[in-house]
């Protein structure tokens, strides 16, 4: 987990750490949910499932809580199993 302190700029906006997009998972074109609660906290969540490593949406597998796309999980795979 990481908490970052940041500035709201003059329009409104607040950069993302990079760090933290790769933590979770956030590239630059991905659609986000942003979400206010009562207690004052925000959460920004993906509006669609994405690949946690190239950030595509096309064919997704879901491990254990970690998302990556067939091309990526191939990858993985052939790096671990094929050597």
């Amino acid at each position: 987990m990481m908490k970052v302190s940041k500035k709201i700029a003059k329009n409104g906006s607040i950069t993302m750490p990079k760090q933290m997009r790769a933590d979770t998972g956030l590239f630059a074109g991905n659609a986000v949910d942003i979400e206010s609660h009562a207690d004052g906290s925000i959460t920004v969540k993906p509006t669609v499932p994405c690949c946690r490593l190239c950030g595509s949406v096309d064919q997704l597998v879901s491990v254990d809580g970690l998302t990556l796309c067939r091309g990526c999980a191939r990858k993985i795979y052939d790096k671990v199993v094929a050597k």
